[in-house]
């Protein structure tokens, strides 16, 4: 069996990708996620370039002005998210002891003396609240990585708004001349389905807070504002982000009356249905020309391979199909495949 060269050379840079990727997956994931704000904002600096604003500084400008948006929401609203996250806890300790009592006293001495006897172990294996402090540590850790990481982010942003198109071209300087012109349209076609995506994302994660505020003010709801800004950040989670807010809104509709949370658990549930099976698809697809199952099925490849970012960046990355297929594979696809994979796309339903 006669291996060559070339052969040997393609086995060992798929292995060093792999090795690079297995290593460096995280601060890669970062980087497509500032690739992707760059485009986002790119409108926002061609708008100021054509007003006389050069991109040296309409860039900078831009991307300090959304982090002193998103800084300047939570200094606004503080005081009030301070006070609303005040009340949150004493609702939260109020439902536990409304549990407590409709607990039947037999199941309540059992589950105090497990609950005591969980907590003696835990004193004997980590005395002096070591188990606290090491918990403490690691939320510090990724509270700071968490935040280096947003930082890195908009720094890139701010070098790829400023060079990135200089930079593009270098890269496809690498290739034939025969394939620059189609890697430049695989190129604006992407950008095209990353802007549909980040308006898509904006759109239902605001839609959400403000249904979310609306139903839970007229049930009366405690700390309706930070529950339905909890709803809004994590809508951006795709698929299951609505439902991680579901569990202290129904604690807090729980001090209002048992009703109250069988309501706001009713509407989580089935606002997260509406918007995964209706919203979100139909907002998606039409920006992106993605069907509901295509929607559906790039949130969870996305989660898998690459947590919440994996599932942020899955859906504009599964929308350069339609562009990849029509310029790269229609010699090697079956006749009249790439045509009639176009019909289905711009018919009513997919």
């Amino acid at each position: 069996m006669d291996v060559t060269f070339a052969t040997w050379f393609r086995l060992l840079a798929v292995v060093a990708l792999v090795w690079i990727w297995l290593r460096l997956w995280q601060w890669i994931l970062i980087f497509v996620v500032a690739i992707f704000l760059a485009v986002a904002l790119d409108p926002a600096v061609r708008w100021l370039d054509e007003r006389g604003l050069k991109r040296r500084f309409g860039g900078p400008l831009v991307v300090l002005a959304l982090a002193a948006l998103i800084a300047g929401f939570f200094a606004i609203s503080g005081a009030q998210l301070k006070q609303q996250a005040g009340m949150l806890g004493d609702r939260i300790s109020e439902a536990r002891e409304q549990i407590s009592d409709w607990v039947p006293e037999p199941v309540r001495e059992m589950l105090s003396g497990a609950s005591g006897g969980a907590q003696g172990a835990g004193a004997s294996q980590s005395p002096g609240g070591s188990g606290a402090g090491t918990l403490a540590a690691q939320a510090v850790r990724a509270v700071v990585s968490g935040i280096a990481s947003i930082l890195v982010a908009f720094v890139l942003t701010m070098y790829l708004l400023l060079d990135g198109r200089r930079t593009f071209e270098w890269f496809v300087a690498f290739a034939p001349p025969p394939q620059r012109p189609r890697i430049k349209e695989t190129a604006e076609e992407a950008r095209i389905a990353v802007i549909g995506y980040m308006r898509g994302n904006v759109a239902t994660s605001v839609l959400a807070a403000i249904v979310t505020f609306i139903f839970l003010i007229s049930l009366e709801v405690p700390a309706a504002l930070l529950l339905a800004l909890l709803a809004g950040i994590l809508n951006f989670v795709p698929v299951i982000g609505l439902l991680l807010s579901l569990v202290p809104a129904v604690l807090l509709a729980l001090t209002v009356s048992p009703g109250a949370a069988i309501a706001v658990a009713a509407f989580y549930l089935g606002y997260n249905a509406i918007e995964n099976y209706y919203i979100q698809p139909k907002v998606y697809g039409h920006e992106m020309q993605l069907s509901s199952l295509a929607v559906l099925a790039a949130f969870a490849a996305g989660a898998e391979l690459g947590g919440v970012i994996g599932a942020l960046i899955a859906l504009p990355i599964a929308a350069m199909y339609p562009p990849i297929e029509s310029l790269w594979l229609k010699g090697r696809l079956p006749a009249n495949a790439v045509e009639e994979h176009r019909k289905i796309e711009a018919s009513e339903e997919h």
